[in-house]
């Protein structure tokens, strides 16, 4: 196809990203000021991810089309709240992954691509920062943040598959995505450098080796000039990739070590590279050490689980890559710091054969599971542990419990990669589905009946106290839904109220809601308050206007030892908090 023709190819396919825009607003300006903050932002999000996986699908593909009329019908036909939230994501989930498999059937990453789906995936795992009220009052140098990051990755991406499978580019991609929660700085600079040591080794390969044109007759300048352009663009992209890691280095120095150590280990068996990727490590044991924050080692396993397994990465690859890790996670949060490890696992992982297929199916499912985490309107933190706790696993920055993770997902692991070895590829693939389908069924709560009437309830100082009789029935489990308000200057662990199961007037259960723990401050995002009031487990958000802020309800769960017969339910306001602040209960649920 002629380049012009392309191009009218991709503006054509962002035609339908570009009706849901027109929809969206449409839709806004005919609702309540409640209601219509709560519009522009999904349809923000919603233009983001359709028009960048409209990119990455390439032209010719039905997805953006569908993707958009089926975004348009949630937006329109749904009121506003959480559950029109919960339905768009899904939509917009879906597109994206659809038009990245049809990418990899493709064969083939051009920059377009590349850059439209880096954009995609940013919006879906960094869609909080998405608040048109925010974007409209942030400068220059936000929004560079914001937006330079993916696309510079997507420029790698673009480069590494060149020299490496469109499976392999994408799945580096995906797993320092997955670690940083989004295409961040920290998740762009070891893509970066990679990419740029990738172009280093491919300029200094060809300058060794005979040029193209001296395998023909002297005569035939042109196959010369077309080797010296080759080399020469290796060498541009080298000296390109190496200024914007050093631009991005310079916001965050821990991650640029971390990345060039990383992509050091493309020059194995060089021994040089030994001192380049174990240097991080060595810093910080001496300033950062803490041996437990090495559990967290565990985040690689979960996302590239068959890179663990005999005979899929080179041994020194694999040192390499965990040594890299273990020295991350003491510089960095987890499980950020382990992006650039997770990047040279994937890197170094063989694109044909039955783990490689596993793997992108893995992967596949679990960069869905954690853009609906990390969507409206859950905004739950961070998306891999949601991701996992939908799994049925453990959190993977929970300490010792990242143990039982790895363990787990090893164990799974070695199953599938053995049966695989007997049966085909999809019959492999099929038992991954069913056994992450059987993980997220175990992993569902358990039915619950709500305690009517708690809606609307407040605690405060006038009104101490709420209670409830119940129709009797065994109970095991109670999940309280809750929020603050004016309790910014309460620390975490503040006890705020007391709940109890009770039978005939006799206690048979208690527990304390304390704050950061099971509740906290409604507005704790709000520009005055964030990092002031302590967090807490969010359970869903809302848009209050003018929208410059997410509201949260926080959740926390009981369990008791062994179920009990309860009449009766009680909540009782602790009588030392401060009487300005009160206690929403939004929802107490009990289950058995």
């Amino acid at each position: 196809m002629p380049p012009g023709h392309r191009i009218v190819a991709r503006v054509c396919a962002l035609l339908p990203s570009l009706a849901f825009a027109v929809a969206g607003a449409a839709l806004a300006a005919c609702q309540p000021a409640d209601a219509a903050v709560e519009t522009r932002y999904l349809t923000l999000v919603g233009v983001s991810t359709l028009a960048g996986a409209a990119l990455l699908a390439g032209a010719g593909s039905r997805t953006p089309a569908v993707g958009a009329v089926l975004a348009m019908l949630a937006l329109w036909a749904m009121p506003a709240g959480p559950p029109r939230g919960i339905a768009l994501g899904i939509v917009l989930v879906a597109a994206f992954v659809l038009a990245g498999w049809r990418r990899l059937r493709m064969g083939r990453l051009d920059v377009a691509a590349a850059v439209g789906g880096a954009l995609a995936l940013q919006a879906l795992l960094r869609a909080s920062e998405l608040l048109p009220a925010v974007l409209a009052a942030s400068s220059a140098a936000a929004l560079a943040r914001l937006v330079l990051p993916p696309v510079l990755a997507g420029l790698a991406l673009a480069w590494l598959a060149r020299s490496r499978a469109v499976g392999v580019a994408l799945a580096v991609g995906a797993v320092a995505a997955l670690a940083a929660q989004g295409l961040t700085v920290t998740a762009a600079l070891p893509l970066l450098a990679i990419a740029g040591a990738e172009a280093l080794r491919a300029w200094r390969t060809d300058r060794r080796a005979p040029g193209i044109g001296s395998a023909v007759r002297e005569s035939d300048q042109g196959r010369r000039r077309i080797a010296g352009a080759v080399r020469n663009m290796d060498a541009v992209a080298a000296v390109g990739f190496g200024l914007a890691v050093a631009t991005l280095g310079a916001v965050r120095p821990a991650a640029a070590a971390l990345a060039l150590a990383a992509a050091s280990l493309v020059w194995l068996p060089r021994v040089w590279v030994w001192l380049v990727a174990i240097a991080p490590l060595v810093y910080g044991l001496a300033t950062h050490a803490d041996p437990q924050r090495l559990f967290s080692l565990a985040v690689l396993v979960a996302l590239v689980p068959f890179a663990f397994m005999p005979g899929t990465t080179p041994p020194s690859r694999l040192v390499g890559a965990v040594l890299v890790g273990a020295a991350g996670v003491l510089l960095l949060p987890t499980p950020g710091g382990l992006a650039a490890a997770a990047a040279a696992l994937a890197l170094a992982m063989n694109d044909a054969g039955t783990p490689a297929s596993l793997q992108r199916g893995w992967l596949g499912v679990f960069l869905a599971l954690a853009a609906l985490a990390a969507g409206y309107p859950w905004l739950r933190s961070p998306p891999l542990d949601a991701a996992l706790a939908v799994l049925g696993s453990p959190a993977v920055s929970a300490g010792r419990a990242a143990l039982l993770t790895a363990v787990a997902l090893l164990g799974a692991a070695a199953l599938l990669w053995v049966t695989a070895k007997r049966v085909s590829v999809r019959v492999a693939a099929a038992m991954l589905a069913l056994g992450v389908a059987a993980a997220a069924l175990t992993a569902m709560p358990r039915a619950t009946r709500n305690v009517s009437p708690v809606e609307g309830t407040v605690l405060r100082a006038d009104l101490t106290e709420w209670s409830t009789a119940l129709r009797g029935g065994s109970v095991s489990h109670v999940r309280v839904l809750s929020s603050l308000a004016d309790a910014a200057p309460l620390s975490a662990g503040t006890a705020v109220a007391t709940l109890s199961l009770e039978r005939a007037g006799r206690p048979l259960a208690a527990w304390t809601l304390r704050v950061g723990k099971d509740t906290a401050e409604w507005a704790a995002d709000r520009p005055d308050l964030r990092g002031v009031a302590a967090a807490g487990p969010i359970w869903w958000s809302s848009l209050p206007p003018p929208g410059s802020f997410f509201a949260h309800a926080y959740t926390s769960t009981w369990q008791l030892s062994h179920p009990v017969t309860a009449t009766g339910i009680r909540v009782v306001r602790d009588p030392a908090l401060p009487p300005a602040v009160t206690l929403s209960l939004l929802r107490v649920e009990l289950s058995e």
